[in-house]
């Protein structure tokens, strides 16, 4: 364009916070990039964790259903494993929530020689036998270890705690980010429609912006969501401790029991399911031994819950089958609540298979987001002068 005297109109510069936001928009995506893809790649793998495990593995993971029985044999089932895998105990042990389905045991391996370690055990409900086994803490690929290595790379890289508080930080990051995208997406209150179209043709600078802008903003409310959960879950201590400054969080029952250790003769998983069960009349998920405490922690199904788990915990003493405590993970007020949606909302499970589409839709977004941007910087990189 050119003005009346024939000079060239120059845009006006930018606001100086607006630079602000794009400085550090730009480089905190340039710097995050590869970890938000890695994580948006696994993320969207295991939102279906459980169906793609199951037909990788089915006869780990499965039986006929019409063989399945009423009550799965739990004890078998633990004491097969420790034939199987010697030195393996289990700290977790999930039961068939529906027919044809098998038990599932995660627990530490305990070898003389320092090679233990984290394993899982898959069982036959109908009479304990082992079905098979692998090791959580190996890197394969192959259809055995594929899905729980996914599981592990998402959760830490298979790095330890350390890389879970980098990625939590990661998550925070980039939650602030999202309030900076979207102030940079939308220029003006008129253009608001313009941020949400893809134009241009082929691969040129205008499309790979909009295809970098547009599926951003739409999806801008659930990566918010799962970028926000996934901070919480990588910081769990140090997030109750930032809600209790405005409202009481309460721990599980059996953290604040006495450490006494199991009795020489406990009374065995399948009588604590089935006293756990008998008091709550409501069907068994998994059970968790804290043989520390010398407590059975038996969860069942509840009309509380806000995911696909059961959230009830009954707890039941190894040494006589006593029921020492029950409390629900939605706990008693708004602390306790907040953190009983984290996980439904970070897998998507609380608006069930809608919800773990749009946590699909959001990972494949952050994939996309990651590579435009990359493109936009590299196309805009100004060119070095030749001499």
């Amino acid at each position: 364009m050119t003005g009346a005297l024939g000079g060239a109109v120059k845009r006006s510069a930018p606001p100086r916070w607006r630079r602000v936001l794009r400085l550090w928009h730009r480089w905190f995506g340039l710097g995050a990039a590869v970890w938000l893809l890695l994580l948006a790649v696994t993320g969207s793998a295991i939102v279906f964790y459980e169906e793609l495990d199951r037909a990788l593995n089915p006869d780990w993971r499965s039986i006929p259903v019409a063989a399945a029985p009423r009550t799965p044999a739990a004890d078998r089932a633990v004491e097969a494993a420790a034939r199987a895998v010697p030195g393996f105990s289990p700290r977790y042990i999930d039961l068939p929530d529906k027919p044809g389905e098998t038990i599932v045991m995660l627990g530490e391996i305990d070898a003389p020689d320092g090679k233990g370690g984290p394993a899982q055990v898959f069982a036959d409900p109908r009479d304990g036998q082992v079905l098979g086994w692998r090791r959580n803490d190996v890197v394969s690929f192959d259809r055995r270890h594929l899905m729980d290595t996914l599981y592990g790379l998402h959760v830490d890289l298979k790095l330890g705690p350390a890389m879970t508080w980098f990625l939590g930080l990661v998550g925070l990051l980039w939650a602030i980010d999202h309030i900076a995208a979207i102030i940079l997406a939308i220029p003006s209150v008129k253009a608001w429609r313009s941020a949400f179209r893809i134009q241009g043709r082929g691969l040129n600078l205008r499309r790979v912006f909009d295809l970098h802008r547009a599926p951003g903003l739409w999806l801008a409310p659930v990566t918010l969501v799962v970028a926000v959960t996934g901070t919480v879950l990588a910081w769990p201590d140090d997030s109750r401790e930032a809600v209790r400054l405005v409202a009481p969080v309460s721990e599980r029952l059996h953290e604040h029991y006495p450490s006494k250790g199991p009795p020489p003769a406990p009374i065995g998983v399948d009588r604590a399911v089935a006293i756990a069960t008998g008091h709550t009349r409501a069907a068994a998920d998994s059970v968790l031994v804290v043989a520390r405490k010398g407590v059975y922690g038996v969860r069942t199904f509840d009309d509380r819950d806000l995911d696909h788990l059961g959230r009830l915990w009954t707890y039941v003493a190894m040494a006589d089958g006593r029921i020492v405590g029950q409390r629900h993970d939605n706990g008693q007020g708004a602390g306790d609540g907040f953190f009983a949606w984290q996980y439904p909302l970070h897998s998507g499970q609380a608006l069930g298979l809608t919800g773990r589409l749009l946590v699909l839709a959001s990972g494949l977004a952050t994939i996309l987001l990651c590579v435009t941007g990359v493109v936009l910087w590299a196309r805009r990189r100004p060119k070095p002068r030749r001499s």
